[in-house]
């Protein structure tokens, strides 16, 4: 009985071990009029109400390597992703299907923590 236990838990953390870093290879040309973002910096949602999926632009001053966190209503980090990405528009998926029904907000920051961008989204299930 504890092998089966013990497996169940190991095959367990298998599942639930996710990659946490994004890379971006090439920007993108066209950005849909959706996603446009006018300022040199940023990050922009396609949509406010979310239910599975949410294509986000993040506008980036250089290349290098961001962090995209998604944060719930009261502030708590619910997730962190690594992005490496090149300069200007690109544009990503962020899959909200395991986010309960809330609202969040998703950040773009620098390594160094410096905030280059925010937007909120309501996760409708």
């Amino acid at each position: 009985m504890k092998k089966v236990i013990i497996g169940l838990m190991f095959l367990g953390m298998l599942v639930a071990c996710t990659q946490d870093e994004y890379v971006v290879y090439e920007p993108i040309g066209i950005v849909p009029e959706t996603l446009q973002i006018v300022e040199p910096v940023g990050l922009k949602l396609e949509n406010t109400f979310v239910s599975d999926k949410v294509s986000v632009n993040v506008k980036l001053p250089s290349d290098g390597t961001y962090r995209l966190k998604i944060k719930d209503i009261i502030g708590n980090l619910v997730s962190q992703e690594k992005l490496s990405a090149k300069e200007g528009d690109n544009i990503l998926s962020i899959y909200t299907t395991s986010l309960e029904k809330s609202s969040y907000t998703v950040e773009l920051q620098t390594e160094d923590g410096i905030l280059l961008g925010s937007s909120v989204f309501v996760m409708l299930n």
